[in-house]
C-alpha cells in the first residue's frame, strides 16, 4: 500500500529552527527531519563556520491539508522579513504506517 503526499523543503536560518517547529506542531506535524547545510545564493555564502550564517534544512512529509497550512504560516513570515526557501515535489510514500 503507497499513498501520495507532498515533501516540503524548508531551508532557513538556524535561528528560526524554534519557530519552524512550533508552526509545524501547530498544524499537526509531529515527524520530520532537519540538518546543518551550507551553501551559496542570494543571501550568499552560508559556511555554517558561525552559528551566525548556519542554515538547517527542513524535509517533512505532508498531506494536502498540511501543506497549505504550513505554506500560509510560512507565508506570513515571509511578509514579516523571514527569510524561508521553500519548495515541495509529490511523493509517493511507501511505508504504510505513515499513509494516514
Amino acid at each position: 500500500m503507497s499513498c501520495n503526499q507532498k515533501l516540503m523543503q524548508i531551508i532557513t536560518s538556524n535561528t528560526l529552527e524554534d519557530r519552524v517547529k512550533k508552526i509545524f506542531r501547530k498544524v499537526g506535524i509531529t515527524g520530520f527531519t532537519f540538518f546543518y547545510v551550507s551553501g551559496e545564493g542570494d543571501s550568499g555564502v552560508q559556511s555554517g563556520h558561525f552559528d551566525a550564517d548556519s542554515n538547517i534544512l527542513f524535509m517533512v512529509m505532508v498531506n494536502e491539508d498540511q501543506y497549505g497550512l504550513v505554506s500560509d504560516e510560512l507565508m506570513k513570515d515571509v511578509k514579516k522579513g523571514y527569510h524561508y526557501f521553500m519548495f515541495s515535489l509529490n511523493a509517493e510514500v511507501l511505508t504504510p504506517s505513515k499513509c494516514k
